[in-house]
């Protein structure tokens, strides 16, 4: 199998495979580009793929959620998190993507099990940040980990810090179609959202602004038009 034939754009292409998941209402787009993953992983391992499972495996995790399929969405993210828990020499790209996928474990994981999860999260971003502060996804997954993070269990302090530092950040430290660029998209819509919960509607429109002319087809910058109109 062509390793740069599947790795090429492969961010879009599992992106891509969501959609189409949902739109045929089948998980069929997600699971092929899986296995293809794994078939050049047994032909030549290496940590990158790995990433892309994990990545693949989150998303899988939230079309299930989509259609009511609880089971398998945590079925889903357990998996994607045992691959990236067993990887070796995980970089800050690893951690952050690991953040993620526990912090969405979360919700499927009772009372004292979720505290453990939370402290998991905030164990591998603290990873993430110490190996490389300036990862653009690292700041996204922090803010968003304190974003959900409930007011009584001291959530909602540096969403803002966070998010402010993501959109600063590029993409990429090194431009490659292998390699992760995702999370600035994600870092505007939840800033726009932050700042009209706290009805700050003066930062909610420039960030909303700032976020259209980056990312014009955006559907998760876009949603939040109706609430700023007339502010």
């Amino acid at each position: 199998m062509n390793q740069k034939s599947t790795l090429d754009s492969i961010q879009f292409k599992i992106y891509n495979s969501f959609v189409k998941c949902i739109i045929d209402k089948s998980i069929s787009p997600l699971n092929s580009i899986f296995d293809n993953l794994n078939n050049l992983y047994s032909e030549n391992p290496n940590n990158i793929i790995l990433y892309w499972e994990g990545y693949l495996l989150y998303y899988k995790a939230i079309y299930f959620l989509k259609i009511d399929d609880k089971s398998n969405s945590e079925k889903s993210i357990v998996e994607g998190i045992d691959i990236l828990k067993d990887m070796n020499k995980k970089n800050s790209e690893d951690y952050a993507l690991l953040a993620l996928l526990q912090s969405f474990s979360v919700q499927f994981s009772p009372g004292i099990k979720a505290s453990f999860a939370s402290d998991k999260v905030k164990k591998y971003l603290r990873y993430a940040l110490e190996i490389d502060p300036s990862n653009l996804r690292a700041n996204y997954v922090s803010a968003s980990n304190d974003y959900y993070t409930p007011e009584k269990f001291g959530g909602g302090k540096e969403v803002e810090k966070y998010l402010l530092k993501a959109i600063s950040l590029h993409d990429q430290n090194v431009s490659s179609s292998f390699l992760p660029s995702w999370g600035k998209e994600e870092s505007y819509a939840m800033l726009v959202r932050f700042y009209i919960d706290k009805e700050n509607w003066g930062s909610a429109k420039k960030y909303y602004q700032e976020g259209l002319e980056a990312f014009p087809e955006s559907f998760s910058i876009n949603q939040y038009a109706p609430k700023l109109i007339g502010k």
